[in-house]
């Protein structure tokens, strides 16, 4: 079964550059892996510190190797610092 995933994410002020090269640079990496149907990132026009991943996956175990890379791991460590919440994920299937 498809996995439909949306991420939203919030930057602390000071660290908004660092956060959007690392969610870009997680954009062109995931596009690569097998189960990624789709991985589009996009920044809230009203509050920039905002970003929203949509995400398709093949399936849950493509999303779990998703989730072991080395780059959503790096990520993961950024997050500790440069975020100002933990991100919210919504897990979802389309009907």
């Amino acid at each position: 079964m498809k996995i439909h995933l949306i991420a939203i994410i919030r930057s602390k002020p000071a660290h908004i550059d660092e956060v959007k090269k690392q969610l870009q640079t997680m954009v062109v990496r995931t596009r690569e892996e097998k189960a990624c149907l789709q991985y589009d990132l996009h920044q809230d026009l009203e509050d920039p510190l905002q970003f929203i991943f949509y995400e398709i996956w093949q399936d849950e175990s493509g999303l779990d190797l998703h989730n072991e890379q080395p780059y959503i791991q790096d990520f993961q460590l950024l997050a500790e610092k440069a975020l100002q919440e933990t991100p919210l994920i919504y897990k979802t299937k389309l009907i």
